[in-house]
C-alpha cells in the first residue's frame, strides 16, 4: 500500500497549487468605429481590441463571441431553446426577417490568423494565435463586420427603424480560474464578460435620438439632447392627451458621435428618431451627481387608456430615485450617467446593459417604477459586481430582485408582483403572493435550484426560481440576523468585488467574515432542500414555555417563533437550527400567551404551514380554526378553508343542472386535493353529480412523483318516451400515475394505470 501515497500526493498537488492560485481577471479594451444603414438595416464597421493576459497561463487561442449570428439560422442553440419553450415565431420567420455577420476577418497584431466556429453553435469563434499570448502579455485583435440587423425576436433587433443593438459586435469570452466561458446566445440565460474600456464612434441619420453605455463626448449630439428634453417637455405640457407618434423619414444627413466609457464589460445603444427626452439629476452622499436620462416615443392615448408616454413623464425621477437606493443600500454608483430608453423588446419586460437599460411597456406607473429600479439596480448586481450569470444566474436577479423589493415596499408599502391578477388579491394577502409563486413549483417537486445553470430552467421555473426565491431567501436572511448587519455585508461584498467577477463561495466568504450564519442560504440556492417546521408540543414550567420544534424537511435553517394572544403576536423570537437534528426543544420566557405558531410574519419558505401552530390547550390544539369561502384559488395558510361554489351544467337528457361545488383550495398543490360536484338534473328530475379524489406522493428517485385517485360521475343517458323515464349511468374510475425524473427537454415522461367501473341502468 506504501508505494501507491506518493503518486497520489504528487497527483493532487497540482491540483491544490490551482486552487490557491491568487484571483486574476483578463482586461479587454475596444475601439469600434460603426455606420448604421437603417434603409437595409446593416451595421458595418470595424472593432480592435486590445486583449490583455493577466491570467498565469499561456494562451494559444481566444474564444470569441459573435452573438448577432444566433439569428442566422434556425440551427442556434438561441432557436432550439425557443423550440423548446413552446415559441417557434423565430423558427418560421421570414428569410429577410433574420440577421448575422457576414464572415468577419481577423488579424492579430495587424496579421490575418487561422480561426473557425465552433462546430455547435455558429456564434462563437475560436481564433488561434500565431504567437503564443504569455503571462502578462497583450494582443491587438481587429476585424471589419457587417452585421445585418434582425427582427425583434429576443435583445438584438429592429422594428422598422426603431433598433436595439445589443450583443452587436465580436467580443471575447471570458477566461479565468475556472477556464474559457464561451457560450450561445440565449434568451432565456444572459451573459459573462471581461472590463475594461469603449471607445465607440457611431454614424448614422442625424435626426436619430440615441442613448448608449458610456459618456457622449460629442457637444453637437449633447446639445440636441438638452434641445430635445426643452422639446419634450413643452409638448407633453401642451397635450391633454397623446397621439401616436409616426416613424419619421430618415434625415439626408449623418450625424458621427462618440461614447466613452471605463470599467464596463458591454456596450448597448438604442437609437429611434421618435424619441423623446427627459432628464433628471441624482444626488450621492459623497455629492457626486449622477445624470439621468429617459428616452421613450410618443405613444397614443385616449380618454380610457393612458399611453405609455404619459407613464414615463416620471421615467427620469425613477432613474434618479433608484440610482439614490441601490448607492445607499449597496454602495456608490461609479458611473457619471443612468439611461433608461421605452423600447422594443422580445426578451421579458426590460434588460440591462452598463450605464443603460430597455424597458416594455407597463401597466401603470408604479409598474413602471417597479421595472426600472429593477433594471437600473442591475448596474450593481451584474454591471458592477459581474458574477457568471450563465452558470450563476441568483447571483444577480435574486440579489437585485431582493433591493427591488426593498425599494417598493419603501416607497409604496407591501410588495405586489407586476401585472398579477387584481381579482386574486381580494383573496390572498399580497405579502403570500410571493410565496405561493414559489410553492407553486416546490409543492409540485418541479422546482429547479437556483444557483443551476439557466438552460435548465423553463420559463416560468427562471421568474419564481432564479428571481423570486433567492429574493424571499435574502429576505429572511435578513429578519434572521438584522437588517443592519446583512446591508454590512453586501456593502463589504460590493467594495471588495466591484469591477470583478465574484462567484456564490465569494459572497459566501463575505458573509462568513461578517459571523453571519447563512450557509443554509447557499444550500437552499444549490439543493432543493426545503424546510417543514412543525410544533409538536407546547409545555408550561411556571412562566416558561417549552417547545417541541421537529423539523420534517432536509434544509437547517434559521425560524422565528411567536406567541400569540387572542390571534395576536405578543412575543417573537429567532432560533438558530444549524445541528442537523430533527427534533429541538426550545423556549419562550415571561410570555401570556394561548397559542404559538411558527414563523408567524411569513418570512421564510415553510414548504407546509398548516404543521406551525398549537394551541396552549384545547381538545385538538394543532387545528387550525375554519372558514367557509366562495372562491379560495389559494389556501389560506391560517385557516382550514371550506370552500363551495354554485355550478350550472347541461346535457340532452338531464337538460339544466344546478348545485353546489365542493372543493379545497387547489394552489399551491397539496397532498390530498378533492371537490365534489352534487346536483339536480331539471330534466330528469334527479340528482347529477361528480367528484375527483387524488393524492401525491414524493419521492427522489427515478420515479419523481406518485398520484394515487379516484373519480366518480353520474348522469342520465337515455330516455323513454313512451314510459316516460330515464336511464343512468354511473362510473368510477380508479388510477395511479407515475412521473418519471428524466432530463428530455419539454418531454415528460410517466406510467399511467386506470381501470373503469361501469354501470347502466
Amino acid at each position: 500500500m506504501t508505494p501507491m501515497k506518493n503518486p497520489l500526493v504528487l497527483l493532487l498537488l497540482p491540483l491544490s497549487l490551482c486552487a490557491q492560485q491568487p484571483y486574476f481577471q483578463q482586461e479587454v479594451n475596444y475601439t469600434i468605429n460603426a455606420r448604421l444603414d437603417d434603409s437595409l438595416h446593416i451595421l458595418e464597421g470595424q472593432v480592435a481590441f486590445q486583449y490583455i493576459n493577466h491570467s498565469p497561463d499561456t494562451l494559444r487561442e481566444l474564444r470569441v463571441h459573435l452573438w448577432g449570428n444566433a439569428f442566422k439560422n434556425r440551427r442556434s442553440a438561441f432557436c432550439r431553446q425557443k423550440l423548446r419553450d413552446g415559441d417557434a415565431a423565430f423558427y418560421f420567420a421570414e428569410e429577410h426577417e433574420l440577421g448575422g455577420y457576414k464572415k468577419p476577418d481577423f488579424q492579430a497584431n495587424g496579421k490575418k490568423i487561422n480561426w473557425r466556429y465552433d462546430p455547435e453553435n455558429p456564434d462563437i469563434a475560436r481564433l488561434t494565435l500565431t504567437d503564443a499570448l504569455l503571462p502578462g502579455g497583450q494582443v491587438h485583435i481587429s476585424t471589419p463586420f457587417l452585421l445585418r440587423i434582425p427582427a425583434s425576436f429576443s435583445r438584438l433587433g429592429h422594428v422598422e427603424t426603431s433598433y436595439q443593438m445589443t450583443q452587436w459586435y465580436p467580443k471575447p469570452a471570458v477566461y479565468d480560474h475556472k477556464g474559457w466561458h464561451d457560450m450561445p446566445y440565449l434568451d432565456i440565460g444572459e451573459f459573462y464578460s471581461e472590463f475594461g474600456s469603449f471607445d465607440v464612434t457611431l454614424t448614422l441619420p442625424e435626426n436619430y435620438v440615441v442613448g448608449a453605455t458610456g459618456v457622449l463626448q460629442t457637444p453637437s449630439e449633447i446639445a440636441f439632447l438638452h434641445q430635445k428634453e426643452r422639446e419634450t417637455r413643452r409638448l407633453l405640457d401642451s397635450l391633454p392627451h397623446h397621439v401616436a407618434a409616426p416613424f419619421p423619414p430618415s434625415s439626408q444627413n449623418l450625424k458621427t458621435i462618440r461614447y466613452t466609457a471605463e470599467k464596463v464589460h458591454d456596450f448597448a445603444w438604442f437609437a429611434d428618431k421618435r424619441f423623446l427626452v427627459l432628464k433628471d439629476t441624482a444626488r450621492l452622499a459623497s455629492g457626486k451627481t449622477v445624470d439621468c436620462w429617459a428616452m421613450f416615443p410618443m405613444a397614443k392615448e385616449t380618454v380610457l387608456k393612458r399611453g405609455q408616454s404619459r407613464l414615463w413623464e416620471k421615467g427620469a425621477f425613477y432613474i434618479r430615485r433608484a440610482v439614490e437606493f441601490y448607492s445607499e443600500k449597496v454602495g456608490e454608483y461609479p458611473y457619471p450617467q443612468a439611461t433608461a430608453v421605452h423600447s422594443a423588446l422580445s426578451a421579458g419586460g426590460g434588460m440591462e446593459y452598463p450605464m443603460i437599460t430597455v424597458i416594455g411597456n407597463a401597466s401603470s406607473a408604479k409598474d413602471l417604477d417597479d421595472v426600472i429600479t429593477h433594471e437600473v439596480g442591475h448596474n450593481w448586481f451584474y454591471g458592477i459586481l459581474a458574477s457568471h450569470e450563465r452558470r450563476h444566474p441568483f447571483m444577480d436577479e435574486g440579489l437585485n430582485t431582493y433591493y427591488q423589493i426593498r425599494y417598493i415596499r419603501q416607497y409604496y408599502g407591501e410588495y405586489q408582483p407586476v401585472d398579477f391578477p387584481k381579482f386574486l388579491l381580494n383573496e390572498q394577502k399580497q405579502g403570500s403572493l410571493l410565496e405561493n409563486g414559489y410553492l407553486l413549483l416546490a409543492r409540485d417537486n418541479k422546482d429547479t435550484p437556483p444557483d443551476s445553470h439557466s438552460d435548465l430552467f423553463t420559463p416560468i421555473a427562471y421568474g419564481l426560481q432564479v428571481y423570486m426565491k433567492p429574493a424571499l431567501c435574502m429576505h429572511w436572511l435578513e429578519q434572521a440576523v438584522g437588517t443592519e448587519n446583512l446591508d454590512a455585508a453586501m456593502q463589504a461584498y460590493y467594495a471588495k468585488w466591484q469591477f470583478r467577477h465574484p462567484y456564490p463561495e465569494d459572497l459566501q466568504a463575505v458573509f462568513q467574515e461578517h459571523n453571519m450564519k447563512a450557509d443554509w442560504f447557499f444550500q437552499a440556492m444549490k439543493t432543493k432542500h426545503r424546510t417543514d417546521y412543525r410544533l409538536k408540543k407546547v409545555e408550561k414550567t411556571g412562566t416558561n414555555w417549552a417547545l417541541t420544534i421537529q423539523n420534517k424537511g432536509k434544509l437547517d435553517a434559521p425560524y422565528s417563533v411567536s406567541a400569540l394572544k387572542n390571534g395576536k403576536p405578543v412575543a417573537t423570537k429567532w432560533f438558530e437550527h444549524t445541528d442537523g437534528s430533527e427534533v429541538q426543544k426550545v423556549e419562550m420566557a415571561g410570555v401570556d400567551a394561548d397559542a404559538f405558531e411558527i414563523d408567524y410574519p411569513r418570512h421564510t419558505l415553510d414548504i407546509n404551514r398548516k404543521n406551525n401552530f398549537r394551541r396552549t390547550s384545547g381538545l385538538f390544539p394543532g387545528m387550525r380554526p375554519i372558514e367557509f369561502r366562495s372562491l379560495a384559488p389559494f389556501q389560506n395558510s391560517r385557516r382550514n378553508t371550506l370552500a363551495a361554489l354554485p355550478w350550472v351544467g347541461w346535457n340532452n337528457y338531464d337538460k339544466t343542472m344546478l348545485g353546489i361545488a365542493f372543493y379545497n383550495s387547489p394552489l399551491p398543490l397539496r397532498k390530498l386535493q378533492y371537490y365534489v360536484l352534487p346536483g339536480w338534473g331539471l330534466g330528469a328530475g334527479r340528482m347529477t353529480g361528480m367528484a375527483r379524489l387524488q393524492m401525491h406522493i414524493f419521492s427522489d428517485g427515478w420515479i419523481k412523483k406518485t398520484t394515487i385517485g379516484a373519480g366518480a360521475r353520474m348522469f342520465d343517458f337515455d330516455y323513454n318516451a313512451s314510459h316516460d323515464y330515464y336511464l343512468r349511468y354511473w362510473r368510477i374510475a380508479p388510477w395511479v400515475h407515475t412521473e418519471l425524473r428524466c432530463n428530455s427537454g419539454s418531454f415528460s415522461h410517466g406510467l399511467l394505470f386506470r381501470t373503469l367501473f361501469i354501470g347502466k341502468e
